[in-house]
């Protein structure tokens, strides 16, 4: 396929992404709202933490099914169905086996976990087992769905995938407003519900597989070759879902322990955030990922890179323009949001995980060449090492009495340590220049964040505190980043693939 026809799709499947994320996040925004009101704070806590310890065990999941993505993407570009049947049949028994031992683990692990250490209210350890059980089989779909939703991204169908987040988002806002009705405590009711809308997404991804893709054909026989060649790409890859998992749950395990369940519902809350501004940057990763490595499969390296870098540079800018009026505005925003039902450390907590988020989406363009390699030891151990010393540290400060910022404090410190040292392993496995990178992509990066700060603080300054504000802030970051980033930060072949990808867009626009 031609190059121009490459970026095109990428546009066109960009903004299916950007429809389904302004969509979920609407209405995300408002379910949150809604379920402090129903919930309680408290409640709401319990549910963060049970469901993130248990989440905690899906980094099993999460290594096989990137790398499911990985050789699935690869396969797909080299071999087309052929390559791609044989990845699907592989991919599921082992998704099947690992289901199996990450329930085995959590229900061991995990009961003893939330009686023994675990700081719940005794009055609602009912409700916080039940669940715990829901979100055990949750996670056992989540495993199974794996395979099909490779299929999924590697046939780059992203209007199905869009279309199904849409359809998750709206039941879940409507199992929030049907609650106050159903008889029984509120919180083992939403875990039900929240449970059943999983196995109602599993289903969607299954049929819709099974209709559309030759490849998704049933095989229960295997090539000893096929199956090493993944355990050892994804045996490397273990390692840094592990260390991941530490940073990330380990730190809501470590906030509860020294704060209570009140301090994991700001850190919910910030999450929340973080993850819907991550949507939004998504539109632009998701789309390229498989082109990078299947680009790379073909054996056209340059083109892998060259995209590597311009993603890298459209994702840093629209974090960017979405990040500053949200730091500048915190306050005002959060009260508009959930009005007096605010935990303590929110807006602190969603400016430091806005940060975390930057250096986390660089990386992750990064590790998609890493992906496409299959070369994963050095980077994996070198990165794992680093991001795991933050555990320790943000335990230790917390236990001189430092605020629950230090902890995620020190992840932004040590996630930006891993990601320089990446830099030097990337550099021994492709052709890679870490002063290219700096110069081309951190350096352009780092000049639209100044440029957007010193504008973004003088409409703060020049107007008075409200919504009006807000809106204006809103839009001078948008004006100056598209302005600045285009005409600053772009080089003459990747304004080239922007032009592609918005002409492909007025196009898609027009027609409709």
């Amino acid at each position: 396929m031609p190059v121009s026809n490459n970026n095109k799709t990428i546009a066109r499947n960009s903004i299916f992404m950007s429809i389904r994320t302004v969509i979920t996040m609407l209405i995300s925004l408002y379910t949150t709202r809604v379920v402090f009101q129903y919930l309680g704070v408290v409640d709401v806590g319990i549910y963060n933490v049970v469901c993130g310890f248990v989440t905690m065990f899906a980094f099993l999941n999460t290594t096989m099914a990137n790398g499911i993505q990985r050789f699935y993407n690869f396969e797909w570009g080299r071999n087309k169905t052929d390559g791609a049947k044989k990845i699907f049949n592989h991919s599921l028994l082992i998704q099947f086996i690992l289901s199996i031992i990450v329930v085995l683990l959590v229900e061991v692990i995990g009961l003893w976990f939330l009686h023994a250490k675990m700081v719940i209210p005794a009055e609602r350890m009912t409700a916080a087992e039940f669940v715990f059980q829901y979100s055990v089989l949750s996670m056992f779909l989540i495993i199974m769905q794996a395979p099909f939703t490779a299929a999924i991204m590697a046939h780059e169908k992203m209007d199905f995938y869009a279309l199904v987040s849409i359809i998750d988002a709206v039941l879940k806002l409507l199992i929030v407003l049907v609650l106050p009705l159903l008889a029984g405590d509120r919180l083992i009711v939403y875990g039900l519900l929240l449970f059943l809308i999983n196995v109602f997404n599993f289903v969607l991804c299954f049929g819709y597989s099974r209709k559309r893709f030759d490849e998704i054909k049933f095989n229960f026989t295997y090539e000893k070759s096929t199956l090493k060649s993944m355990l050892t790409f994804s045996g490397w890859n273990v390692i840094g879902s592990f260390t991941q998992m530490l940073r990330d749950q380990g730190i809501n395990v470590i906030l509860n322990y020294f704060f209570g369940p009140v301090v994991n519902a700001a850190k919910g809350i910030a999450s929340q955030v973080d993850g819907a501004l991550g949507g939004f940057t998504s539109n632009i990763m998701v789309p390229a990922r498989p082109q990078v490595i299947q680009s790379y499969a073909q054996g056209n390296v340059e083109r892998a890179m060259n995209l590597t870098y311009c993603i890298s540079k459209l994702v840093g800018f629209l974090m960017i323009m979405l990040a500053v009026p949200l730091s500048i505005e915190i306050d005002f925003i959060l009260n508009l949001w959930l009005g007096e039902n605010v935990p303590e450390h929110t807006n602190a907590f969603i400016i430091i995980l806005l940060n975390i988020a930057v250096v986390n989406l660089l990386t992750g363009i990064l590790t998609t060449i890493v992906h496409a390699t299959g070369e994963m030891k050095k980077y994996q151990l070198c990165g794992s090492i680093i991001k795991v010393m933050s555990v320790p540290v943000a335990i230790g400060l917390l236990y001189y009495n430092y605020p629950p910022e230090a902890a995620l404090l020190s992840v932004l410190l040590f996630n930006t340590i891993g990601f320089f040292f990446g830099l030097f392993i990337i550099r021994t496995l492709v052709s890679f220049s870490i002063r290219d990178y700096c110069l081309n992509v951190l350096g352009p990066i780092a000049l639209i964040l100044c440029v957007n700060i010193l504008s973004g603080f003088s409409v703060h300054s020049l107007m008075s505190y409200g919504f009006f504000r807000l809106i204006v802030l809103i839009l001078v970051s948008m004006g100056v980043t598209m302005m600045a980033g285009y005409f600053l930060g772009l080089n003459s072949s990747e304004k080239v693939v922007v032009k592609t990808m918005a002409n492909d867009i007025k196009t898609k626009i027009i027609r409709k």
